[in-house]
């Protein structure tokens, strides 16, 4: 491997584009075929983040960023035990988008539901997808350290970690700035 080049990132991130699609397909599959358990799962979340709707919108996008910015670092670090740990996130996180989408979808209508996903989401989700691919190019990186081959791990944490500050975080940032002040703009004029 070339010093600074992601040898087949590309094939990390359809994997995690692939976990992504197939989990929020399994949770609006889920979602429709078992509305009252989708709509309980929810109103959990919306539960337990009740508490932003009380903060300024200042603190609502800092707390996005910073939220998302740590778990993409994390899915970046936590990837080096084998990639279980980003695909899992993925999964997870597409599943639960899945849910969301049918549910609100079906209360508020799917077009503005859309609105209130795609905004932000097309520049998030890729970004996260790019952390966990990372975390995958990084866990099978350490696993061909452990069977011996030469591999300069230390180099390859160090590569991925910056590459994740460096193009990662910038892209959280902007999605939080979109998802925190033009998000709502899009949804009161188009829906």
């Amino acid at each position: 491997m070339k010093e600074g080049k992601f040898d087949g990132l590309w094939k990390h991130y359809l994997l995690m584009l692939i976990v992504f699609f197939v989990s929020a397909f399994a949770g609006y599959y889920t979602s429709l075929n078992n509305p009252p358990a989708a709509v309980t799962q929810v109103e959990t979340l919306s539960r337990e983040f009740a508490f932003v709707k009380k903060m300024s919108p200042l603190l609502i996008f800092l707390l996005i960023f910073a939220n998302n910015s740590i778990k993409a670092l994390i899915s970046t670090v936590a990837g080096t035990f084998a990639g279980i740990f980003p695909v899992c996130f993925v999964a997870i996180n597409g599943y639960i988008v899945g849910v969301v989408y049918c549910v609100k979808g079906q209360q508020i209508g799917y077009t503005t539901a859309l609105l209130y996903l795609i905004p932000h989401g097309v520049i998030e989700i890729p970004a996260i997808l790019l952390a966990c691919s990372y975390g995958t190019w990084l866990g099978m990186r350490f696993l061909k350290k452990v069977r011996g081959e030469k591999v300069n791990f230390g180099e390859d944490f160090k590569m991925a970690i910056k590459a994740c500050l460096k193009n990662v975080v910038p892209l959280l940032f902007v999605a939080a700035l979109i998802e925190t002040f033009i998000t709502p703009l899009v949804v009161r004029l188009f829906s």
